[in-house]
């Protein structure tokens, strides 16, 4: 568990200096949205083993099914929705910076990691 949020941090750290990096060539709005989506993709993906591994062990809890149920959807969700705003933010004639779409790809997952990491804690 510890794993997933070493590789999460690290993930964020390392996308935000690519991100910066890249700036000016980075230029559509889904590849700042993807950058911030691969940040968090890794230590989601762990977590989400972990799960995995606790639910065929032989004393798995009766709820741990939905909380792998209900991470995935919220990680699915949460994917969707944000991709969603980026195309709606592109639309629009207001400039928006690559930054937000930047935070938008990162925060995909967090509420799902989260939701997940307090459940096995």
């Amino acid at each position: 568990m510890s794993l997933s949020i070493w590789v999460g941090v690290i993930g964020v750290c390392a996308s935000a200096l690519l991100s910066g990096w890249f700036r000016g060539r980075l230029r559509k709005a889904e590849r700042y949205w993807l950058v911030g989506l691969a940040a968090t993709v890794p230590a989601w993906i762990i977590l989400l083993m972990v799960l995995l591994g606790e639910l065929s062990a032989e004393h798995s809890e009766k709820g741990m099914k939905a909380v792998l149920a209900g991470g995935t959807a919220a990680g699915l969700l949460g994917v969707i929705a944000t991709e969603f705003c980026v195309r709606r933010l592109k639309g629009c004639l207001a400039q928006v910076s690559g930054a937000f779409y930047w935070l938008l790809g990162t925060l995909a997952l967090v509420p799902s990691w989260t939701f997940m990491l307090w459940r096995m804690w």
